[in-house]
């Protein structure tokens, strides 16, 4: 599959930082209440989000930027948990140390333009089942784990490449399988894994096929 992705270079004092900025995701909405961190999805932005996160475990050197707040549409008879607010993702490799304070300027510097390119990924790229397992995951002493905090309206995850390729494995499940499958379909990612911080809530991604455009006010 393939997904476009705009590159910027941002300047800020002695510090460059590139980002990169994905495409499609159409259909795609994310939300945090206080318990919890909510993505809705269809067939298409499940891929997408899986080879977004897929991008972010092989960039170690870049901010993966998933713009996802402003959004046409939205999920038929969608049901938003009070109190709600919506979220882009900003997904970034730990060792980068970067500040979710400074999210805020380097995208307003971003701007719109940019160098488009398009990353392509094929099904042998995504991790299997049984290589999802990663060994010391549970130990106290593992520091591969992703952490969450938040900046301007967005949703900073920072971790290594194991958790981000682990979690793009299971969005691109849930591409493959929701479709056939009635009912509630999902994919969850939860602290008991071993792969997130404790203190970073349930991340639930609930596949949804039915979309309609989000009422305008007036």
């Amino acid at each position: 599959m393939r997904i476009g992705v705009t590159e910027h270079r941002v300047r800020l004092g002695a510090e460059e930082y590139r980002v990169l900025r994905v495409g499609g995701l159409r259909r795609a909405l994310c939300y945090d209440s206080e318990h919890w961190l909510s993505l809705w999805v269809d067939r298409g932005a499940a891929a997408e989000l899986a080879a977004a996160w897929l991008l972010a475990a092989r960039s170690p050197r870049s901010l993966v930027h998933l713009p996802l707040r402003r959004r046409a549409e939205r999920p038929v008879d969608a049901a938003l948990p009070e109190p709600h607010r919506a979220r882009d993702l900003l997904l970034l490799h730990h060792s980068l140390q970067f500040p979710a304070s400074r999210w805020k300027e380097v995208r307003a510097r971003a701007g719109k333009a940019g160098r488009q390119h398009t990353v392509e990924f094929r099904r042998a790229d995504f991790p299997l089942p049984h290589d999802q397992v990663v060994p010391g995951a549970h130990h106290a002493g593992f520091r591969d784990r992703l952490g969450l905090s938040s900046a301007a309206d967005t949703l900073v995850l920072s971790g290594s490449a194991l958790p981000f390729a682990d979690a793009a494995a299971d969005f691109f499940d849930l591409a493959d399988t929701g479709p056939h499958q009635d009912g509630h379909v999902c994919a969850e990612l939860h602290p008991g894994s071993g792969l997130l911080d404790r203190s970073m809530p349930l991340m639930h991604v609930e596949y949804r096929a039915e979309w309609e455009p989000v009422p305008r006010d007036g």
